[in-house]
């Protein structure tokens, strides 16, 4: 039968290390988790450190042939301009593992965490912040970059910036300042350019780019020019900022363009506060009384993601799908929602945009960052007691589409569910 997706189109799941590893002891994040700055503490995490050959098998056994993971940079380089071979050596492993098992790896070299070191001095601020990470990557490019095609330099410089310098809920804990929310998305894709160049040199025709995190926005009502502009001011901070800075001599620079897409926001503008730079998010009952949203109050809406595609196409570049996923422990909800945003994704190539993959976020229940463990993505659950790894029905949905490279059919979705 005729396939949705070529037999080269890459399937997997994301990772990143301090959600999965434990004991990242040497990162700004345990740090604030020791210093009961955060409310859960990710301790032995998901032990993915010890147990990365059968979470690999595992992925493997459910038609995977690519794996999205993170360097830790503060395992890699614990003080400042002291290396650690042995997590060097750790993560030839890792990387040796997937090979072994034919998972394509797509290497993220900075997920959130910094060196307590760097954060110390300021982090991303820190006058030679950008100098240090090229010399990071360097290492690692020299080290363990041979026969690795995908690279992703920095994760969701936006998420980030919102998080720690806006809502101030994340490392460092600044709270409403959008003057350096603004400096520290410019110092990391100054930082991703940085690394860009050091990839090129030292490597052959490497991938490079950056995760961005691109939900769709849109306003609560059209028809009204105040929340128009609220919409497409939040759209240019958390989307637009950083496709207009990653540019050289008027073309992106990067080589392939990392889609991270959850949700859609809604926009309704308010005069007062924070809110005045951001608006609000809108729950007007003419958007409708069946709209689905996940334990973190994130909308399912997989228009959005044919959308943002269809957007990002225009850049010109390849486009891989690098984290889409739900925070549910509704096995229906997470068969639609794989469901709907794999018919989207199909949709989208259909129509000429070149997708070359989709990985699904994340392979098991993790350390989920301020939420701790409360919250579920994984397509396999976690057993908090022992560590189990136990699929969920959407795993063998994923691993059908995967083997087949066609979409589920009806009866397929609701055998899973």
């Amino acid at each position: 039968m005729e396939r949705d997706f070529p037999e080269d189109f890459l399937w997997g799941a994301a990772t990143a290390a301090h959600q999965v590893e434990g004991f990242n002891v040497a990162s700004d994040w345990w740090a604030a988790e020791e210093a009961g700055l955060l409310p859960h503490r990710s301790g032995a995490a998901c032990r993915h450190l010890e147990r990365f050959e059968e979470d690999f098998e595992l992925a493997r056994r459910y038609g995977h042939n690519a794996h999205r993971l993170s360097l830790e940079w503060a395992r890699l380089e614990p003080r400042p301009g002291v290396f650690d071979a042995e997590a060097f050596a750790h993560y030839a492993r890792v990387l040796a593992a997937l090979r072994a098992r034919g998972l394509e790896p797509i290497v993220t070299l900075q997920h959130f965490t910094l060196p307590r070191w760097l954060a110390e001095r300021g982090g991303w601020l820190a006058s030679d912040a950008i100098e240090r990470f090229a010399r990071y990557v360097a290492e690692v490019a020299r080290a363990l970059g041979s026969g690795i095609r995908w690279w992703l330099t920095v994760n969701e410089p936006t998420v980030l910036a919102k998080h720690g310098y806006v809502t101030g809920d994340w490392p460092p804990f600044r709270r409403g300042r959008w003057d350096l929310a603004m400096r520290v998305i410019a110092r990391m894709i100054a930082a991703h350019e940085s690394a860009y160049r050091v990839l090129h040199e030292i490597l052959a025709r490497p991938l490079v780019s950056f995760a961005h995190s691109l939900p769709w926005i849109e306003p609560c009502d059209p028809g009204r020019w105040r929340d128009r502009a609220a919409a497409a001011l939040r759209r240019w901070f958390l989307c637009d900022s950083c496709f207009w800075l990653v540019r050289e001599r008027g073309r992106p620079l990067l080589d392939f363009v990392a889609v991270n897409y959850y949700t859609r926001s809604i926009v309704r503008w308010r005069a007062r506060g924070r809110a005045l730079l951001f608006g609000v998010d809108c729950l007007d009952p003419h958007h409708g009384d069946r709209r689905r949203f996940d334990e973190l109050g994130q909308e399912v809406w997989p228009e959005g993601l044919y959308r943002t595609l269809c957007r990002c196409a225009r850049l010109g570049l390849p486009i891989l799908v690098t984290e889409n996923g739900i925070a549910t422990t509704d096995d229906g909800l997470r068969i639609e929602h794989l469901s709907e945003h794999l018919r989207a994704l199909a949709r989208a190539r259909a129509e000429g945009v070149d997708v070359r993959g989709y990985l699904y976020w994340t392979l098991f229940d993790n350390y989920e960052w301020a939420r701790g463990f409360t919250a579920h993505f994984g397509l396999a659950a976690l057993d908090p007691e022992n560590g189990e790894r136990r699929p969920r029905p959407a795993m063998e949905l994923f691993a059908r589409v995967a083997r087949s490279g066609r979409l589920p059919r009806t009866e397929e979705a609701g055998e899973a569910a």
